[in-house]
């Protein structure tokens, strides 16, 4: 299984490293401001700190990046593994970011928001079951903190930047990697 995984072979051109911490950590304010702002000037603020207004920036941020990063190299060579790591460094990054705002402003800032996402929470939810596992699922909803939204909004952007990444990484990639032949590794 193992010479499956290793038939491609690739070269790192820049440091992605870097890259995806300085990336990640704005496009994950960029998320907060903008979901802060929105909630701000609404008359209502959104249902959940997990959006699509969050996806949205999370997207933008990483095909900039993407497209900044490829032409940051010398003869803008990126493969598609090196745009994969930058961009899943990037989604996990900015995940913590905005998952550490949410935190912050649900527990400190504006303490009535938690109860404001649990309402919205259970609202969603079918409150009109009666069944024992519904009961118990509203309860658990309850029962959330600022932690728990917070990792709930941290989660999603990082789960989501996956997708988002893999596209990026497919449109801004100039090189393919090389496929070695089995028979000619063996034989190195």
């Amino acid at each position: 299984m193992a010479s499956f995984f290793r038939r491609y072979k690739s070269t790192i051109y820049g440091n992605y490293r870097k890259a995806y911490l300085i990336d990640g950590a704005l496009t994950g304010a960029a998320m907060s401001v903008i979901v802060a702002v929105r909630d701000w000037v609404a008359s209502q603020p959104m249902a959940t700190p997990e959006n699509y207004i969050t996806e949205i920036v999370l997207a933008i941020g990483i095909f900039w990046a993407s497209y900044h990063y490829r032409k940051g190299l010398p003869e803008q060579k990126v493969t598609l593994k090196e745009l994969m790591l930058l961009g899943l460094g990037m989604g996990v990054t900015s995940g913590v970011v905005y998952g550490l705002w949410t935190w912050i402003n649900c527990g400190l800032l504006n303490e009535s928001m938690v109860q404001y996402y649990n309402s919205c929470r259970i609202a969603v939810m079918d409150a009109a079951e009666s069944s024992p596992e519904a009961k118990i699922a509203i309860e658990s909803v309850e029962r959330y903190t600022a932690g728990d939204w917070g990792f709930i909004a941290g989660f999603r952007s990082a789960v989501m930047s996956v997708i988002i990444t893999f596209f990026a990484a497919l449109l801004f990639r100039t090189e393919k990697g090389e496929v070695v032949n089995r028979n000619s590794k063996k034989t190195k």
